[in-house]
């Protein structure tokens, strides 16, 4: 039998502006893609909305492509592998001045698709269908992802973005051809929804979730739970890295600093039960393991700015700055933090070998140590600040 062999055509081809288009990223669906396609014709033909269906064929070995086109559908190919590659495709192909995204495996229902064009209508600039708020199939969403995975990972998003997503994975979402243009997810696997929902957040897109019903799959899915769960995982933290780990810094710092205060000039002793707890030794621990996290996050924002995944902010700023001398700043704040340190632990081992141990020797100590560890790690980040510093260009890419 002959390969069915789709033509890609260029947006020059297709001049005509339509509403809406369909898309359905596809990779070996030939039992479901014909269906879905039928689905989403019929509802633009009831509608009356002038749209079209694109399937972009993502390197099947079945009939897909073939089945699809015979159905109606304009089917464009894409032969590197992976979701966000065909879903990159579509947008650059499509017509419609409104883009709904979906999958071709026949778990949404594109015969009711009213729901995703109201928000927007009513200024919302995206809407994504939530399954966990819809009627699930029995079998359709295993018990792991629909009460632990997606629940986690919508709630770290939402944490991250400061905006309420209520499921981030959902595989159908519509917003207008502009917004996918400006959101351009980079990633090319399953993370790309993921990427998505923080890109919008974080720009501060009006996002609406509209309940959906999802239906099992006929068919043995793509989708690994662990090996794409750990993807997922792995994409947000590293993707929101600055975020996550300048605010951990910050907090551990400043429980580090009120720890050693109490330690110090309140209470030496805190009682736990029959033990008590010294809180110059969380402080001593905290402050030095802050800074690192602080440095950590300074990196990851700046190279997650200079490869247009995250805007312009306060770090970028300080780094970047020509007037104000980072590198310096943080030098000089580091070189004092260790010279007060190697003061006050030649003052105590003074005290120590004359008068004997002083009131408190034990606070004192564990702030000097502090004082010194503390001082080193802000050398290194002065440094590290100093390297950024130095490759910055004259032109800056912008938050992509």
């Amino acid at each position: 039998m002959e390969t069915f062999s789709p033509v890609a055509p260029t947006r020059e081809a297709w001049p005509e502006e339509l509403d809406l288009s369909i898309l359905l990223p596809c990779l070996n669906e030939e039992e479901t893609v014909g269906n879905c396609v039928r689905q989403g014709l019929g509802w633009l033909a009831e509608s009356g909305i002038s749209g079209e269906v694109i399937v972009v064929d993502n390197g099947s070995e079945d009939r897909s492509a073939e089945i699809a086109a015979g159905e109606g559908a304009r089917v464009i190919n894409e032969p590197e592998r992976g979701k966000g590659r065909a879903f990159r495709r579509g947008v650059l192909e499509a017509r419609g001045r409104i883009i709904l995204l979906a999958d071709s495996d026949g778990t949404y229902d594109l015969s009711h698709l009213e729901a995703f064009l109201t928000p927007l209508q009513a200024g919302s600039d995206m809407v994504i269908g939530n399954r966990l708020r819809g009627k699930i199939e029995p079998g359709a969403m295993p018990w792991l992802h629909r009460y632990v995975g997606n629940p986690m990972f919508s709630l770290l998003i939402t944490l991250i973005t400061c905006q309420h997503f209520g499921d981030v994975l959902s595989g159908i979402r519509c917003a207008p051809r502009s917004v996918w243009r400006d959101l351009w997810p980079d990633s090319d696997g399953f993370e790309m929804e993921s990427e998505i929902c923080l890109r919008a957040g974080r720009r501060r897109y009006k996002v609406t979730e509209v309940p959906v019903p999802y239906y099992a799959r006929e068919t043995q899915s793509n989708l690994h739970a662990l090996t794409h769960g750990w993807a997922i995982a792995k994409f947000i933290v590293l993707d929101s890295a600055d975020i996550l780990f300048l605010y951990a810094a910050l907090l551990m710092i400043a429980v580090g600093i009120i720890s050693l205060v109490i330690g110090t000039v309140g209470k030496h002793e805190i009682p736990v039960g029959s033990y008590h707890w010294q809180p110059v030794f969380a402080g001593g621990i905290l402050v030095p393991g802050g800074i690192a996290l602080l440095t950590l996050g300074v990196l990851a924002r700046w190279f997650g700015w200079r490869a247009g995944l995250a805007p312009e902010n306060w770090v970028v700023r300080f780094v970047a700055s020509q007037t104000l001398p980072a590198f310096e700043i943080v030098l000089g704040f580091g070189a004092t933090s260790f010279a007060a340190g190697l003061a006050l632990d030649i003052y105590l081992l003074a005290k120590w070998t004359t008068d004997g141990p002083p009131a408190n020797a034990l606070g004192l100590g564990a702030v000097s140590q502090t004082l010194v560890v503390a001082g080193l790690n802000l050398i290194v980040a002065a440094f590290v600040i100093g390297v950024l510093s130095e490759t910055t260009h004259h032109h800056h890419p912008s938050a992509g």
